[in-house]
Order: C-alpha cells, then structure tokens, then sequence
C-alpha cells in the first residue's frame, strides 16, 4: 500500500467571512463567565448539501444569553428556521434548542477576534435557508432537557403537525377553545431518516468525541 502527498485533500479550510447554509448540530447548557448568566452554546455545521464553500466545517460557540435584553437572538434563529407561531412555547430554553437541531438555516459569518486574542468565525445574522429541503442526513448531537446524554427516542411535533395546528387556531371563531399545541417533551433522536431528500429534524446522534462539549 502506497502513501501518496494528495495537494487536493488537506482538510477543511477556515471559514471566510460571507453567507453558508448551515444546520445546527449541538448545543450545551452554559453559564458566562463574567456575568454568570445561563445560556445556550450552540454549534452549526456547514451543509454538503448545498454548493458552497466549507463544507463539513463547524461554527462553533454561538452563545444564546438567557436573558431578556438578549432573547432576540433566539427569537431571530427561530424566525429564520421558521415553522413556529408567533408565542410558540416551547417549555424551556432546552427543548427551544433541541428543537432547532438539523434545522436549515442561513447565517452570516464574520471573523471576529475574542478576549484570548484568537479569531474565529460568529454568527452575525440568521436568515432563512435558500435550500430548505435536506439532501442529507444531518449528523446531531441530541441531549436530555437539562443534562448531556441522549435519551430514548420520543414523539416530536413535525412541521406538518405544527402548521396545521396554527391553521386550526387561525380558522376558528373568536373566543373558541382549541385544544393545545403538540407536545413538547423532552427532545430525543429521531428513528432512522428515510431515504433521500431528507426532512429537516431527521437526524443521526454524534458522540461526544465528535464535539467540544
């Protein structure tokens, strides 16, 4: 078996500043150092799906403050992902995250320099994805509510489910009582995608060796 110098393959270039379709892959629960504020860390990956450069790389440590000057972030990534009711609850700052994972998206990168003195690539705005059906499996890293394993697989409310609850409550006369929105338990790995195109949420679990959390 020959080794072979191959100039072609040298692994994955760092992001340039510019737009990428982008899914997000993982998130943890933090807290900030200076403030000691929680908040949701999020991970994306750039989609192979879609033509474009940086494939396969990671935009790592997107902090989502949970606070309420800040909450606009995640309001605008749930925004662009779209599929959700103006005051969708969604239970908690966990499940909100959980549901986002393998969730087309479109974001703008900017090389930012940090407080250690190194630069790396931040998420400066969410858009909607110009591609919103999956053409690969999205590979996720899924956690209980509130800790860092994954859990058994439980029922997830779909796009479709969630759209036709919205039209439900849009068509009914006012002052009705609609039965509640689909439930929103704590979030776990989908069952194996079908075939190509995949839906976006379909999913397989990474390991923990796959990802900085």
């Amino acid at each position: 078996m020959s080794f072979t110098f191959d100039a072609s393959n040298t692994g994955i270039k760092p992001l340039e500043d510019g737009e990428y379709e982008v899914y997000p892959s993982a998130w943890a629960l933090e807290e900030a150092k200076t403030t000691g504020n929680r908040m949701i860390q999020m991970n994306y990956t750039v989609r192979g799906d879609v033509q474009q450069a940086g494939q396969g790389a990671e935009v790592r440590y997107d902090n989502f403050v949970l606070v309420d000057s800040s909450m606009w972030r995640a309001n605008a990534l749930t925004a662009a992902v779209g599929g959700f009711s103006d005051r969708y609850d969604f239970g908690s700052a966990e499940n909100w995250a959980e549901m986002m994972l393998g969730r087309p998206v479109r974001v703008r990168v900017e090389q930012t320099v940090q407080n250690n003195g190194k630069t790396y690539p931040e998420v400066k705005f969410f858009m909607p994805s110009n591609f919103p059906q999956l053409q690969e499996q999205p590979r996720v890293k899924h956690h209980q509510a509130g800790g860092q394993q994954p859990v058994a697989a439980a029922p997830r409310p779909t796009y479709a489910e969630i759209q036709a609850a919205n039209q439900r409550r849009a068509a009914a006369p006012a002052g009705a009582q609609m039965p509640p929105m689909p439930p929103m338990p704590p979030m776990a790995p989908n069952p194996p995608a079908p075939a190509a195109p995949f839906v976006a949420g379909a999913s397989v679990d990474i390991s923990d060796d796959d990802l900085p959390f």
